[in-house]
């Protein structure tokens, strides 16, 4: 009897722990709408908004850390390319135009550069990571600094030098933003994109060759070698994979918020980093759905939703946020050694 006690209480305590994150969210929102009565009938349209605006990033993170990495060169990635798309998709008779002397590019035309461009730098990140054995921390916290450096640098080979893009063509900016009503819901063209790319990338992780061999490669790397998997051409893969999603990710974003600068991006993949420990995704490799990633994309949007509705000050969100990353992680860690037999909690 006292054995069973015991066994309840361990499992119990353990239900705590793992799904602390959950019970906190569930917390906030009901403190949140106990606040806020007209919270649970307006908050759902933005949050959906902000789920699909952040989703792409967040499956390009996941393809990452399935294969035991992380990329902190994503945030700046997406401002670079949204910097690019700006700037080639201004109007003529905008003011302080990047490039005056430039007629605004055909809209497919700056899709595609930037989605080459993301797929560039991903696969940069790739080569060094998989080719030299360096880890991917360092490999793209260099390349995130560096990247920073090519945005200021893109602003000066303007005539304006302006610190923002703004008056964007008003074809490309509808594409983005128009919306398809559905009830009493306007719902903008850019979340359809996301559940599209949403469900492409599901299809390639759970059907397709490529996406068993991420997955067998991120659980072992060694054992991944035994079956022909070459760690150099698919590593490079998933990260270009990866700098396609951040490419697409800021095509979208200067016309969903009307402009972009020096600061686009600016934190960005450490959203995604969070969605996808939340939603399951595991810093060991190997581990993870598309489903938990959205799911994980929706929580941490809630998050914010809620602090937003609350009036929290930015300084208390951020504060938050790499609070909740670091539980995340320690949450992670706690059920990868417990799966290996291995207590991390005992002193």
């Amino acid at each position: 009897m006292e054995k069973t006690k015991k066994l309840s209480f361990k499992s119990i305590y353990d239900f705590l722990i793992n799904y602390s994150i959950f019970i906190g969210i569930v917390v906030l929102v009901i403190y949140t709408w106990i606040n806020n009565p007209l919270f649970l009938k307006n908050a759902p349209l933005d949050l959906l908004k902000r789920t699909a605006a952040y989703v792409v990033m967040a499956l390009g993170m996941g393809c990452i850390m399935l294969i035991g990495g992380v990329d902190l060169s994503a945030g700046r990635i997406m401002g670079l390319t949204s910097l690019i798309a700006a700037s080639l998709l201004q109007r003529l008779d905008a003011l302080n135009r990047q490039f005056p002397g430039m007629e605004p590019w055909p809209i497919i035309c700056v899709l595609l550069l930037v989605i080459a461009v993301g797929i560039i730098i991903g696969s940069f990140n790739g080569f060094l990571t998989a080719k030299f054995k360096i880890h991917p921390f360092i490999v793209t916290l260099c390349t995130q600094l560096m990247l920073y450096g090519v945005m200021l640098i893109y602003f000066e080979l303007g005539t304006y030098k302006s610190s923002s893009i703004a008056h964007l063509n008003s074809e490309y900016k509808g594409m983005i933003i128009n919306t398809v009503k559905i009830g009493n819901w306007a719902i903008p063209n850019f979340v359809w994109y996301s559940i599209i790319i949403g469900l492409l990338v599901w299809i390639i992780w759970k059907y397709t060759g490529f996406g068993k061999k991420v997955r067998l490669y991120g659980e072992n790397h060694e054992a991944a070698k035994t079956l022909n998997i070459n760690p150099l051409s698919l590593t490079v893969a998933v990260f270009a994979i990866a700098g396609m999603l951040y490419g697409f990710n800021g095509f979208v974003e200067p016309a969903r918020v009307g402009g972009s600068g020096a600061s686009a991006g600016a934190n960005a993949e450490l959203d995604a980093i969070a969605a996808c420990l939340i939603g399951g995704v595991s810093f060991k490799g190997g581990v993870g759905k598309v489903g938990g990633i959205v799911i994980g994309v929706v929580l941490v949007q809630l998050i914010s939703v809620c602090l937003q509705w609350l009036s929290i000050s930015a300084n208390i969100v951020y504060i938050i946020k790499g609070g909740l990353i670091l539980w995340a992680t320690v949450i992670d860690a706690r059920r990868y050694y417990s799966d290996s037999g291995v207590n991390i909690w005992k002193w």
